[in-house]
C-alpha cells in the first residue's frame, strides 16, 4: 500500500479558518492596546505558532506574547470562534475514502492540541482523536518536526517511506522533509504554489480529492 500513513495539517488544509483566526487575533490585539488591530491579510498569520506571530509580527516580548495568546484564546475558545471554521470542499469525503481503505490517519498541527482535538471531534471526521497532535498548553512543542516525530514515534511508525504529510504552508513541507517523509502541498490554503514548491513539496494538489490519485 503506497503511503499507508497520511498526516494532515489542520488550518488551511482540512478547515478554512481564516475568519475565525482573524477575529481572534483582532480581539487579542485590541486587548493589548495595539493602535490599529485590524488585519487586512490574515493568510501569513496562519501556520506559524501563535506565540511566534505575536513576537515576530507585532514585536511583543515573550511575556507579552503569552498575554496576547491568553486574549486570543478568550475569543477563539471562550467565545467559540474555533467551532465556526468550515471544512474545505471534498475533505470529509476524501478522509472517509482514506479511512475505508485502511490507512492510518493523523493530524499534525501547530494549533493547541486540546483545541485541535475538539475541532476534529466536532467535525465528525474519520480521524482518531488520539492521533491529533499539536502544541502543548504552555506553548511548547510548537515546531512541526517535533509534532510529526512525536506522532510517528508514539504510534510506532517505523517505515518513513510509507508516510505522507499534507499541508498548505512551507512549515508543513519543511517539517516533513526534516523528519524524512514525503509531502503534499495544497494550493487552496494559505500558502502559495511558489512557497510550497520552493519548500520542496513532493507533490502539489489544487483540491483535496486529488490526494486519492497520488496514493493509488
Amino acid at each position: 500500500m503506497k503511503y499507508s500513513h497520511i498526516l494532515f495539517d489542520l488550518d488551511g488544509t482540512l478547515i478554512d479558518s481564516k475568519e475565525t483566526v482573524r477575529c481572534s487575533f483582532e480581539y487579542a490585539l485590541g486587548k493589548m492596546h495595539v493602535p490599529n488591530p485590524k488585519i487586512i491579510d490574515i493568510e501569513p498569520l496562519i501556520g506559524p505558532p501563535i506565540l511566534k506571530t505575536f513576537q515576530e509580527v507585532y514585536g511583543f516580548s515573550l511575556a507579552e506574547a503569552r498575554q496576547g495568546y491568553e486574549f486570543y484564546l478568550e475569543e477563539y475558545v471562550g467565545n467559540g470562534q474555533m467551532y465556526q471554521a468550515q471544512l474545505y470542499q471534498g475533505v470529509k469525503e476524501t478522509v472517509h475514502a482514506l479511512y475505508t481503505s485502511g490507512r492510518f490517519l493523523g493530524v499534525a498541527t501547530t494549533k493547541n492540541e486540546n483545541n485541535a482535538r475538539k475541532i476534529i471531534d466536532s467535525l465528525k471526521l474519520d480521524i482518531q482523536i488520539d492521533r491529533v497532535y499539536g502544541t502543548y498548553n504552555d506553548g511548547t512543542r510548537s515546531n512541526k518536526k517535533e509534532i510529526i516525530t512525536d506522532l510517528l514515534e508514539d504510534n510506532d511508525v517505523q517505515d518513513l517511506a510509507d508516510v505522507l504529510m499534507v499541508g498548505d504552508r512551507h512549515y508543513d513541507i519543511i517539517g516533513a522533509s526534516e523528519v524524512g517523509i514525503d509531502s503534499v502541498g495544497v494550493t487552496y490554503g494559505c500558502g502559495s504554489e511558489d512557497e510550497l514548491r520552493e519548500a520542496g513539496a513532493t507533490h502539489l494538489i489544487a483540491s483535496i480529492n486529488e490526494l486519492l490519485k497520488i496514493i493509488k
